[in-house]
């Protein structure tokens, strides 16, 4: 039986795996924001592309050395581009992988299926780079709204080159770009589960710990007030955001991304959301033992 390394082609970044009993001890995360700009002109950048390419490209040489067979899937940037095929194209001639360009709907199964694992929950909120999943027993729903995107959109409506520029009104500009695309109901999520970088980020702040332990960023009940309170601290930050050990590669996005959840939480009449750090690439992991191929 084929064993895999999953290389996951973000919209924030490239995140690269190789397993170990049907299991991913460790990832690695290519922060190349491929999905950079992309809310503005409906296109991936030639600089982001390149960049995704150099390092998959080096990411599938090891995978090989080390007796893995890469297996690549794309979400939300590769999905929504224009010039999105063209690049899966370029990946697969220039890396010698093939990628699969997941449907929102899948993106957000798979999500499901990799954090179920962790079990006791009712409902999971995916945030990522471009988009954002919601998903419970009956229902799976994708929206255009990532860390990445909103961040484009907000420094746009507001005319704002970082996002320590004038950060309520880029707030309320999420907020605005939000109401227009959430078209759910309110309703009681119940015990509800968080995936994706932005949560695990603010779940490992919220660890006071100095390093990232799976184990206690999963034991974090983040609730509106705590993180209303985190959002206040990343603003007072400012630029030394940038020398947090767990911010450096999201120091210019996570305010964005804490945006989205605090308004998905009060969307979903949330009283806290747990994280947890096994998300898409386990479940695509799932499928690709259990179907033996991705295509």
């Amino acid at each position: 039986m084929n064993k895999y390394a999953v290389i996951d082609i973000g919209s924030n970044s490239v995140r690269f795996a190789e397993e170990v009993n049907g299991a991913f001890p460790e990832r690695e995360i290519y922060t190349t924001r491929l999905g950079s700009g992309l809310a503005r002109t409906g296109m991936l950048s030639d600089e982001a592309m390149a960049k995704s390419v150099a390092v998959m490209k080096e990411l599938a040489r090891r995978a090989r050395a080390d007796g893995f067979v890469p297996a690549g899937y794309a979400t939300s940037a590769v999905r929504d581009a224009a010039n999105g095929p063209a690049f899966r194209e370029r990946v697969e001639a220039e890396c010698g992988f093939p990628v699969e360009v997941l449907s929102g709907e899948e993106e957000a199964r798979l999500a499901f299926l990799g954090a179920a694992g962790r079990g006791g929950f009712d409902a999971m909120l995916d945030i990522g780079g471009a988009s954002m999943q919601i998903v419970t027993a009956d229902m799976r729903v994708s929206f255009r709204a990532g860390c990445v995107r909103c961040s484009d959109i907000a420094r746009e409506a507001v005319g704002a080159f970082s996002p320590d520029d004038r950060p309520l009104e880029q707030r309320r500009a999420v907020e605005a770009y939000l109401d227009g695309i959430f078209d759910l109901p309110c309703f009681d999520a119940g015990r509800l589960v968080g995936v994706g970088g932005t949560i695990t980020t603010l779940a490992a702040l919220e660890t006071g710990l100095d390093r990232f332990d799976p184990e206690s960023v999963e034991s974090v009940e983040i609730t509106p007030s705590s993180l209303e309170s985190r959002i206040a601290a990343l603003i007072g930050m400012g630029e030394r955001r940038r020398e947090d050990p767990f911010l450096r590669e999201r120091h210019d996005v996570i305010l964005y991304g804490a945006y989205i959840l605090a308004y998905a939480l009060k969307r979903l009449r949330a009283k806290s959301i747990s994280a947890s750090c096994a998300d898409g690439m386990e479940g695509y992991l799932m499928r690709l033992k259990y179907n033996g191929d991705h295509r």
